[in-house]
């Protein structure tokens, strides 16, 4: 409901019969977005100066390859879906004054930014404006600290603005043709940008084509859906079809992600942590939950779109067998709603007539704030971490400015490890596909075949330069005292033969620098 001003003084004024909106409300109006993308601005800062994560770094090497004519899979490794490299190449094409991991990170900023935007004015139809507004900023902390965003750039945080989007238009649009197309539109973007979306994906698609109302029927507004989500992914298809990609990206996509699930480690050492940050919500969206298997009819199709999506996401990550702190992020939205939800039901029976009720709702009420508090703790211990993190990335830069200051700009560098960005920051070519030794190591994915044929490609025309980084299988340092590393043949071959090729140039705690003998 619109209130008018009393006067000059409230800024209202009455023209024709029409109440104007006072101009306090409007200013309300406008910080509100305002702030939320200021604090996920600062949420993901630290992005700006530790430098991308691996996964963010190869996406933004991704970008720079397309727009110098290669092409995914091919031409660049990679096991994720193409929409976050043709997200980075399309935003350095907009902006190619600016340095690329900047470029992706103002991306992740945009689309985090516009997410909890959209998400707060949902919120606000479920909730009051303040409510809606705190939990949009826990919300944000969940999507865009640093422990869990790692500073921007990963799928999961492109992904979760059509997410938001396709959840809005579900619950203000009618069940018309073009709002369903438009729904499957936004999905289909989502899935290009991260597997992870997929749960999610399957219970929007559910809300938006299993509804009364309308003129269209179940099939038809599923007809309309698929029509509308699948333009782009042919279009994708079709381009890596064009360039002759289409082998190496469904043997990466699911040959490889197949062998990566069966054979990688569960990260079991994430799940307390992952469970102490959670647990902010759990109590609260535990009841809306169980209010709604008890009274299904009394919830509208988003509550259980929430449902079904964070139900279905907890059930995915539970098949891939494994839980980073960064999968998180598509968990947050429903999870927020559902728990939004279930404190305001907390709060409006804490007023009830009956003592008991009143007494079990205030301590449902003091445990909850109490998780809070112990999630908050959580994150702000999760920070301590970011002493290591600088240090890390002051050799980084050091690595990389001795290999601009030491070998020529048409140097062919090979990373063995996990640090893809400092192809970025030397600004040399990656020698081959292989920016990052997964693939070289992996059980059930031929790592001795593929060891093999490195070998040969480096005996025929060796890199110019190698660096070694941290990786689980040491190249030529000494692993890590009771860990166990891969024990293939072929990796043997390839330490033999940068023994007798290359010497060591340079050495830090976290780098060796190998080039050619002779030079």
């Amino acid at each position: 409901m619109q209130r008018s001003g009393g006067g000059d003084d409230a800024g209202g004024s009455r023209e024709a019969g029409v109440v104007a909106v006072p101009r306090a409300t409007r200013l309300i109006g406008l910080l509100r977005p305002a702030s939320l993308v200021g604090l996920a601005a600062l949420a993901l800062s630290p992005g700006l100066w530790l430098g991308p994560s691996l996964d963010a770094a190869v996406f933004v090497l991704a970008g720079v390859g397309i727009r110098q004519g290669n092409v995914p899979y091919r031409d660049l490794w990679d096991h994720k879906p193409p929409g976050s490299y043709l997200l980075n190449a399309a935003g350095q094409a907009a902006l190619p004054w600016l340095d690329p991991w900047l470029v992706g990170w103002l991306l992740t900023l945009a689309f985090t930014g516009a997410a909890i935007v959209v998400f707060e004015r949902l919120l606000r139809s479920r909730l009051s404006p303040a409510a809606a507004f705190l939990w949009s900023v826990l919300g944000l902390v969940l999507m865009a600290s640093f422990p869990i965003a790692l500073g921007g750039g990963l799928t999961e945080s492109f992904a979760v603005l059509p997410l938001v989007v396709a959840l809005m238009v579900i619950a203000r649009a009618a069940a018309g043709l073009r709002a369903v197309a438009l729904i499957g539109c936004l999905l289909s973007v989502a899935c290009l940008l991260s597997l992870q979306a997929l749960p999610a994906a399957l219970a929007l698609f559910a809300a938006a084509t299993l509804r009364r109302g309308g003129l269209l029927s179940p099939v038809g507004r599923a007809a309309a859906g698929v029509a509308g989500g699948v333009v782009l992914p042919l279009a994708v298809v079709a381009w890596l079809a064009v360039r002759g990609a289409i082998g190496d990206a469904l043997d990466q996509l699911v040959t490889y992600n197949a062998a990566y699930r069966s054979s990688a480690g569960k990260a079991d050492d994430m799940i307390p942590v992952t469970l102490l940050l959670l647990l902010c919500l759990t109590v609260p969206a535990a009841i809306e939950m169980a209010r709604m298997i008890l009274k299904p009819r009394a919830f509208d199709r988003v509550g259980w779109a929430c449902f079904a999506w964070a139900v279905g996401y907890l059930l995915y990550i539970g098949f891939q067998g494994r839980i980073y702190l960064h999968y998180l992020i598509l968990l947050v939205p429903p999870a927020v709603w559902l728990a939004g939800a279930g404190t305001a039901w907390l709060a409006a029976q804490a007023k009830a007539p009956q003592r008991r009720v009143r007494a079990a709702a205030v301590g449902l009420l003091v445990a909850a704030w109490l998780a809070i508090a112990i999630s908050a703790f959580t994150v702000v211990g999760l920070h301590t971490a970011f002493g290591r993190f600088s240090a890390d990335r002051a050799e980084q830069l050091d690595t990389a400015a001795w290999i601009g200051t030491n070998t020529p700009s048409s140097a062919t560098l090979f990373v063995w490890g996990h640090d893809a960005d400092l192809y970025l920051l030397a600004d040399r070519h990656p020698y081959d596909s292989y920016v990052y030794d997964f693939p070289l190591l992996t059980a059930g994915y031929a790592p001795d075949e593929r060891l093999a044929n490195l070998v040969a490609d480096w005996t025929a025309a060796p890199p110019s330069v190698i660096v070694e980084s941290l990786s689980e299988a040491p190249l030529l340092r000494a692993g890590e005292a009771g860990a166990s590393t891969p024990g293939y043949p072929a990796l043997g071959a390839l330490r033999d033969f940068v023994r007798s090729h290359y010497r060591l140039a340079s050495s830090s705690e976290r780098y060796d620098i190998y080039v050619p003998r002779g030079e």
